[in-house]
């Protein structure tokens, strides 16, 4: 259980990382005047919902890339 939390974690922190530089990258991203100006369509989902689905994506990658190098590293 112990490497499977420490694994979890440096994924985590690889992925988060990831996330951290490309918020450095893009800046305001969907809450800049650039986006909010574009005509969008009717089912585009407000700003909130792409931290929200980056995060799950990190969060749910992690666990996978936890899983496959526990499973590998077994062999």
């Amino acid at each position: 259980m112990k490497k499977y939390i420490l694994t979890l974690i440096v994924f985590l922190t690889i992925n988060f990382g990831g996330l951290a530089i490309g918020q450095l990258w893009t800046g305001d991203g969907v809450t800049s005047d650039w986006y909010t100006s574009l005509n969008q369509a009717p089912w585009t989902p407000p700003g909130w919902v792409f931290g929200l689905a980056w995060t799950t994506i990190a969060i749910t990658f992690s666990l996978l890339m936890t899983s496959f190098y526990l499973k590998n590293s077994a062999k």
